[in-house]
């Protein structure tokens, strides 16, 4: 469990969908940066891909791997639902908080979770924070990507959320869910993705998200096409530096 400023019980989820050079990073960076950490849990979307080198990080810093029961076939967005029977899992229901992880994460800074932690316990309303993005780890995305309300304004964005583990949090997630879902509004649909709609409940029981004075790298889309997909090999010269680095660390 993460000790390093109290003595709080964190557990952490990742979902690996063949993305498994990505969620090396990720967990080498993890506790690398952030010292003390103890307790992380690798979904895995029963990936094709060379998986030895994620194996071999797993194994040295003693996170968890478990068959998420989805795979790399599935045809829709299955992310909610993992993370979903992550919260739910009786095993987790005494830790004081939730960390949620996308695998295209990486931590360029020490003590990211502990701001993270000082950020929800100066703030008593929120029932989670999170980080700044970046694409390189060291300067924050442009504001006009930034501006788009999935990244801060509307959800607590799953790529790196700390969460208080409370009841209500664990009944919302429940009863709810964490999945993408469609609004249907006067005349017009409009598209929730992942974490958003547990988001939009916790604020109607007074409960908003917080955006604390940290800073990550996030590649974004990796593992599906979107717009960004001819930066790729940017982001993968990144990725393999960094491993470059963390693993001689």
């Amino acid at each position: 469990m993460y000790s390093q400023q109290s003595d709080a019980q964190i557990g952490a989820i990742v979902v690996n969908h063949n993305t498994s050079s990505w969620t090396e990073l990720l967990i080498r960076s993890l506790f690398v940066q952030n010292p003390g950490f103890g307790r992380l849990t690798i979904y895995d979307n029963d990936s094709v891909d060379d998986r030895s080198a994620m194996l071999d990080a797993a194994a040295q810093y003693g996170a968890e791997i478990q068959q998420s029961g989805f795979d790399t076939r599935t045809t829709t967005n299955s992310h909610g639902q993992v993370l979903s029977k992550f919260v739910l899992d009786p095993r987790n229901a005494e830790l004081d908080y939730l960390l949620f992880l996308d695998a295209d994460v990486c931590f360029t800074r020490p003590g990211t979770i502990r701001i993270l932690q000082e950020e929800l316990e100066r703030t008593p309303t929120a029932f989670g924070a999170g980080p700044r993005m970046s694409w390189d780890g060291e300067t924050e995305m442009a504001p006009d990507l930034a501006a788009n309300p999935e990244i801060y304004r509307d959800r607590l964005h799953p790529a790196c959320a700390l969460v208080r583990n409370t009841e209500l949090f664990r009944r919302v997630v429940d009863e709810v869910g964490l999945s993408c879902a469609t609004q249907h509004l006067v005349g017009q649909e409009r598209f929730l993705d992942t974490f958003r709609l547990a988001t939009m409940v916790m604020r109607t029981h007074g409960a908003s998200h917080v955006i604390a004075d940290a800073l990550i790298m996030h590649a974004f889309a990796v593992s599906y096409p979107d717009e960004s997909s001819s930066l790729i090999p940017q982001k993968e010269a990144r990725r393999d530096a960094w491993l470059r680095n963390l693993r001689t660390r």
